[in-house]
């Protein structure tokens, strides 16, 4: 159970001059934001209107915010909406910038031209186009190297110049051909044919620079955060020319990869409900949902061919529609007001790998000990069949007798699932101990992709979850007690498993100097008992440098169920040294 110490909630101040100044040149918001207004004044206080919620859905998951990807204008715009609308329930204002809880993520990379890749031999030079022939890889990190060509085939596996390593590679450019040959087992350790693995191996054995060859080059694409993998690397085309060279003798390989990242100002949105008893209005329920998306597609959509705004009506501007409506709701009707205060935010930078919920818990606008449990909207316009599924009901010991009685008294045909871990923003505050739920419709065919646009949306369905999360939040902030965390075992996987299993749970957001910080660890886990903790930054995996969560990962894997392996970890600025024996994965 939660310690009972009491703390203020931060103080109260009005917007700054900085967060006016962004909603005034941000861009005024389109005529498509006036839906909501037309809506709203049909609806009372005391009702949750469906076409106010769809009128929230059409502008959020409109062309005119073109996906609203995070960093990028049309997220400016998204987040300059929710902050105005907060302002007009009365909200009030909890981030660093008024409503704004402002901060800088890197999203990609800038090439210079200045970038070169020259190819020399004793009697003549070539050097490459860039874009057209070749380009540093978005995961490249900057630098210069010139060295004797070393060719590996399609690959260097991470162990295979066994005690020569750094001897055979020492100063000298790696080239591998793309992709892998026929005969290769796919299922054999290193057997990983993305560019990553295949320059994270030759880094691992003491190459300075990398060369991969493709068939078409790959250029950066925003809402991809590049991750530097420690060394420069580029892609070359594989022509039948640029082969001969680099199959030539005595070649020598000069790569400038001259890149920067590219660092945007991304902004979580928040605002607050005072409780209404004066000895529990200082614990909180955060209620929250995502609002970016995934931009024209590139990374993480399902139609990665294509070109065009990915709306994201349900996922998420869905939960934002009922977030916001919640918080007028409750800001409206000062009777109804539980006893504990409401904190509503609109997360960024979900889709990036929960950046912007990572930020919130780490830079909390109230203290963490004081919240006492999280509600997270994330894809609940598709209701069908009256289906509504909670994640994270194992987390407090409270919540399926609670979830049990308010299902009985609702529409909605309610399926519960324990686990907190999960895809969304509810993650992050599950690994900081807090008691989670996630309300969630389902899947569907138009999932990240860009046929996921609000003629789609069942308003109804979205008004009667949002009834039931008043009744939700009703009951939450009205306990005469706090509710009793449970630490949740990881689900079973039916069929079996694949793999060895640590049990920890990865931040992924950038660690200054590289590295994984680690957002928690599951109970009852190799890392549990090898004494890693949340807030652990991972440095070192069985001899790996570990960078990023790439390194991680491809480390892990190169290892079996019953290996024992050493972890070099920071911890509060010390360096400390764990023993960790993996498991099968169940």
């Amino acid at each position: 159970m939660m310690k009972s110490r009491r703390t203020s909630i931060a103080p109260l101040r009005p917007p700054p001059q900085s967060c006016a100044h962004f909603l005034r040149h941000v861009g005024a918001i389109s005529l498509a934001a006036t839906l909501w207004l037309a809506a709203a004044g049909r609806a009372s206080a005391q009702t949750i209107d469906p076409e106010a919620l769809l009128a929230h859905v059409r502008y959020l998951a409109s062309d005119e915010l073109a996906g609203r990807e995070a960093g990028e204008p049309g997220a400016d715009r998204a987040a300059t909406y929710i902050a105005r609308l907060m302002r007009a329930f009365d909200l009030l204002p909890l981030g660093n910038e008024g409503y704004l809880q402002s901060f800088n993520i890197t999203t990609t990379i800038s090439i210079s031209p200045q970038s070169q890749l020259l190819l020399e031999t004793p009697d003549s030079a070539r050097r490459l186009e860039l874009y057209s022939e070749w380009l540093p890889f978005s995961f490249s990190s900057p630098g210069r190297v010139r060295g004797e060509a070393y060719r590996a085939g399609y690959g260097l596996s991470p162990d295979s110049l066994g005690d020569r390593q750094g001897e055979y590679l020492n100063g000298k450019v790696v080239f591998m051909r793309g992709g892998a040959s026929d005969d290769s087992n796919p299922h054999a350790a290193g057997s990983d044919a993305t560019p990553r693995f295949k320059v994270t191996s030759a880094r691992q054995q003491g190459a300075p620079a990398a060369l991969i060859g493709v068939a078409r080059i790959q250029t950066p694409q925003s809402g991809e955060p590049p991750r530097p993998v420690g060394i420069p690397a580029g892609q070359v085309i594989e022509s039948e020319e640029i082969l001969e060279w680099l199959d030539a003798d005595e070649l020598r390989i000069t790569l400038d990869a001259a890149l920067e990242p590219v660092v945007a100002r991304v902004h979580n949105v928040v605002g607050y409900v005072p409780g209404g008893d004066p000895e529990l209005r200082d614990q909180v329920i955060v209620i929250g949902a995502h609002y970016d998306h995934l931009g024209l597609g590139g990374p993480g959509s399902l139609a990665p061919d294509t070109n065009e705004p990915h709306n994201g009506a349900d996922d998420n501007a869905s939960g934002t529609a009922v977030m916001l409506e919640l918080a007028r709701y409750f800001a409206e009707n000062e009777a109804r007001r539980p006893a504990r205060s409401l904190v509503f935010v609109a997360f960024t930078a979900e889709e990036m790998g929960l950046l912007g919920s990572g930020h919130f818990v780490q830079r909390p606008p109230v203290r963490l000990e004081r919240v006492t449990a999280m509600i997270n909207f994330d894809m609940v316009g598709r209701l069908r069949n009256q289906s509504l599924q909670l994640f994270g009901t194992g987390t407090a010991e409270e919540f399926p007798a609670l979830l049990d009685s308010l299902g009985a008294t609702s529409p909605l045909s309610i399926t519960q699932i324990g686990d907190g871990y999960g895809p969304s923003d509810q993650t992050s505050f599950y690994a900081r101990g807090i008691p989670v739920l996630h309300l969630f419709t389902g899947v569907h065919a138009e999932y990240h992709r860009p046929d996921d646009d609000w003629e789609f949306i069942n308003e109804a369905g979205m008004a009667e979850v949002a009834r039931f999360s008043i009744a939700l939040i009703d009951v939450l902030g009205n306990l005469p007690a706090e509710l009793t965390f449970v630490e949740q075992a990881p689900p079973r996987v039916s069929g079996g498993g694949y793999g060895p299993y640590l049990g920890t749970i990865p931040d992924f957001g950038e660690v200054a100097g590289g590295g994984v910080r680690l957002t928690g660890v599951r109970p009852d886990s190799p890392a549990e008992r090898a004494g890693l903790q949340g807030g652990d930054i991972v440095i070192e995996f069985g001899g790996t440098r570990v960078l990023n969560l790439y390194d991680y990962t491809y480390a892990l894997r190169a290892h079996s169920p019953g290996d024992t392996v050493a972890i070099t970890v920071k911890r509060n600025g010390r360096e400390l040294e764990l023993s960790a024996v993996l498991e099968r994965r169940q």
